[in-house]
Order: C-alpha cells, then sequence, then structure tokens
C-alpha cells in the first residue's frame, strides 16, 4: 500500500513538469480519438444488431424495441465503452509510454534508467495483446453481469476485479520489459501481484469516471513505472 501511495503522489506532483506536460497533452488528445473510435465502434454494432434476424418474430421485435429506445441504447453504449475503451485507449497511449516512462525515471531513477526504448512496434503489440485479453475476458464474463445483476455490487466487483488483474498486468509488462526479460517480468510480476493488482485498480478506477478517464493511459503508465522501480529498491534494500 506504502509504494502505492508513493507512486500515486509523484505521478501526480509531475504533471506540470515540462518533459511529463508534453505527453501528457498528446496523450489525452489521443485518448479523445479512442473515445470517438469507441463511440464508432458502438454504433457499428448497433448497426451489426439491427441486422440481425431470428426465426422468431417477437426475438425480432424486442431487438428492435431495444435499440429504438434512445435511452437504452446509451445505456448499452456506456456499457460497451466501459470494455471496449480502456483497450482502444491503451493501444493509442503505447505510443507514446516510452516518452512516459522516460519522464518519470529521468525525474525519480535515473541511475536505474532502462538503457533502450522498445519501439512503437514492440509496445503496439504488447498494447494489442492487452486490448485483445479486455475485450475477450470482459466480453466471456458478460453472463455473470445479467446473472447477478439483481445483486448488490455483485457485477462491479467481477468488473473491477477483472479489469483490474488485466490492467496492471499489461501496464506493468509494457514498463517492467524494458528492464527485464519477458519471464524475469513475468516473475517478478507474481512476486509483488498485491501492488500490482492495487495498480491495476487505481487504472480501472480513473476509467470509471468522464473526463479522468482521458488521463487514465497517461497516469496509469507513470504509476507502474513508479511500482516497479520503488518494487526493484525494496527487494535491493531486502538484501
Amino acid at each position: 500500500m506504502k509504494n502505492i501511495i508513493s507512486a500515486i503522489e509523484r505521478t501526480l506532483s509531475q504533471i506540470f513538469e515540462p518533459a511529463f506536460l508534453k505527453v501528457f497533452i498528446f496523450g489525452i488528445l489521443t485518448t479523445i480519438v479512442a473515445i470517438i473510435a469507441t463511440w464508432f465502434l458502438a454504433n457499428y454494432l448497433k448497426g451489426q444488431i439491427i441486422l440481425t434476424h431470428f426465426d422468431w418474430q417477437w426475438v425480432n421485435d424486442a431487438f428492435q424495441w431495444l435499440l429504438d429506445v434512445d435511452w437504452i441504447f446509451n445505456i448499452i453504449f456506456f456499457f460497451l465503452m466501459g470494455i471496449f475503451f480502456p483497450p482502444i485507449a491503451t493501444i493509442f497511449m503505447s505510443l507514446y509510454l516510452d516518452d512516459i516512462v522516460d519522464a518519470v525515471e529521468d525525474k525519480y531513477y535515473g541511475e536505474k534508467k532502462a538503457g533502450k526504448r522498445l519501439g512503437v512496434g514492440h509496445l503496439a503489440y504488447l498494447a494489442l495483446r492487452l486490448a485483445f485479453m479486455i475485450v475477450l475476458l470482459n466480453i466471456i464474463v458478460i453472463p455473470l453481469y445479467l446473472f447477478f445483476f439483481w445483486l448488490p455490487f455483485v457485477p462491479v466487483i467481477i468488473f473491477y476485479t477483472l479489469n483490474s488483474y488485466l490492467l496492471g498486468w499489461g501496464y506493468y509488462e509494457m514498463v517492467a520489459v524494458r528492464h527485464l526479460g519477458i519471464r524475469e517480468a513475468s516473475l517478478h510480476r507474481k512476486s509483488i501481484r498485491g501492488q500490482v493488482l492495487g495498480g491495476g485498480f487505481v487504472i480501472t478506477l480513473l476509467y470509471s469516471f468522464l473526463v479522468i478517464n482521458l488521463t487514465a493511459p497517461i497516469l496509469g503508465a507513470a504509476i507502474l513505472t513508479h511500482l516497479f522501480h520503488l518494487s526493484i529498491q525494496d527487494s535491493e534494500t531486502e538484501f
């Protein structure tokens, strides 16, 4: 918990510094593009549902009624946005992740700075893999959301637990592989799984609020960078 609080404090204290602010502004603009992409994706899916026909007329009528009622479509859209926005924003964020990590490491961990940048290609691969896992697993658990819909907080607990794990794992890996190999990064992540899950929860929480969610990819990458280095410092102190 101490490292998570320190990571958040250090991230927020750096927002208005020139090196970080540049990435922050471009990241927010890119995230806005992600929101627009999410909107078009939701409308595309709506169109696909409209084009879907079932053998029973009453099913077709039910779908048509649901999609004709604006407030119901808005609920569906925000639900889809909750699923698709984080992975889409993460893909766009990968364009700037090297710059985010550099800005954090230059100020706080200069002696531990990674010797190489991953590059857009490698980061895009990691971001796409994470995006695929987020979308796939969130779609798989939709029946659980529906089944537990009437039980207070259960769907929320499922959503935050799943996405905290996925975002913590994905963002941590994109930071850690700059310093460690894939296998070593995985082993280290497992040794601090509680911190990674906590960092993922913060990212998921940021994604949950309008306007603030514009900052989620950038702040999330910075927070996980701090958690990686703080945990390394802890392990070195033990020895």
